[in-house]
């Protein structure tokens, strides 16, 4: 009965706190602010921000925003995980990820040597919770002190085949794909052990579903803005999902952008992707859409959970967005356009 009532209570607050969530009205008002101080204020008066912006000046830097909003959805986060008895495939695959997210803030630093500066994105919410010297990044340089800030996790024997090049870059692109494609491979792993067959089988084909998306989204840019073979663009690939084996043969068997394309819109993905918009926000508005399906009717607590996650993240993306925009004085309808909504 325990666990049952966990589950619950991870639904329903995920549902409550999505409840808050900004709404289109909200997105139009922000989009017509003049000013960062004004977005700022906007939120602090008229949306669920007030809680942790109310005492944020209004000429707070973009930077100090994004990281007091993630600390913000992090807590959520951890309020929800709670209720959990002990870990789930999810939220180690949620926390494993904010890793990654940082250990590629850190590498593009030092891959342009200004690791240094590290020290003003240190997020100290998740530095006690992670295995990662987080706290001692901004002052390494090295890809040997790099290696020793991971020294008691996995991502060591991962990073420590990327070495710079002799000035100093890394090849982001392959770092982050090979850190990506390691927690998927601990994701699967711990999936596979949930003795429920309902939950693993309703776990498996979201993750899949969600990968399906991110991997489209890739093909498409890779051989339409970067017009890369068919070999390289495999190199780029998440290795789940459903574009794999003979089904990824039959697509990238074709050498031309337009061939690929048409071989890619007869997929299931690919018809429900030409019914969201543009290839190059498919990914995102795919994901969206089926996050909030899932939040809405699902049973499983632990997919409540990644939903409410991945909305919330988009959410503060929107923000940062709308930001963005009115900084650089971007027209309202524009900045509206470029929302996930």
């Amino acid at each position: 009965m325990a666990l049952i009532n966990a589950s619950s209570a991870i639904i329903a607050k995920a549902r409550s706190k999505y409840g808050k969530r900004l709404t289109h009205k909200d997105y139009q008002a922000l989009v017509k602010c003049e000013s960062c101080g004004d977005v700022v204020q906007y939120l602090k008066t008229y949306t669920h921000y007030v809680t942790f912006l109310d005492k944020v000046s209004n000429d707070v830097h973009r930077g100090n925003l994004e990281s007091i909003m993630r600390e913000k959805q992090f807590e959520d986060f951890l309020t929800l995980c709670k209720y959990n008895v002990g870990s789930t495939p999810v939220t180690d695959f949620l926390f494993r990820r904010a890793e990654i997210h940082e250990l590629m803030k850190f590498i593009t630093l030092l891959s342009i040597d200004r690791s240094h500066e590290y020290l003003f994105t240190l997020p100290l919410y998740l530095d006690q919770h992670t295995d990662i010297h987080l706290s001692a990044l901004s002052t390494i340089s090295t890809h040997s002190g790099l290696l020793s800030a991971v020294e008691n996790t996995a991502y060591k024997d991962i990073l420590k085949d990327f070495y710079p090049d002799e000035n100093g870059s890394y090849d982001l692109p392959a770092i982050e794909d090979a850190l990506n494609n390691f927690i998927l491979d601990l994701l699967y792993t711990d999936i596979g052990k949930i003795k429920n067959k309902k939950d693993r089988a309703q776990l498996t084909e979201l993750f899949d579903t969600l990968i399906d998306y991110n991997n489209y989204s890739r093909i498409i840019r890779l051989k339409k803005y970067y017009n890369m073979s068919n070999d390289a663009v495999r190199n780029h690939l998440l290795n789940y999902g459903s574009f794999t084996g003979k089904k990824l043969d039959s697509i990238l068997k074709r050498e031309s952008f337009e061939d690929v394309e048409r071989a890619m819109h007869e997929t299931r993905i690919g018809k429900k992707g030409m019914k969201i918009g543009p290839d190059n926000e498919m990914a995102l508005q795919g994901r969206y859409e089926i996050c909030r399906h899932h939040l809405y009717f699902s049973s499983n607590s632990d997919i409540v959970l990644l939903a409410y996650y991945i909305l919330a993240e988009t959410e503060l993306s929107n923000v940062i967005t709308v930001v963005e925009g009115v900084r650089y004085s971007m027209a309202p309808e524009s900045i509206y356009e470029t929302l996930i909504l």
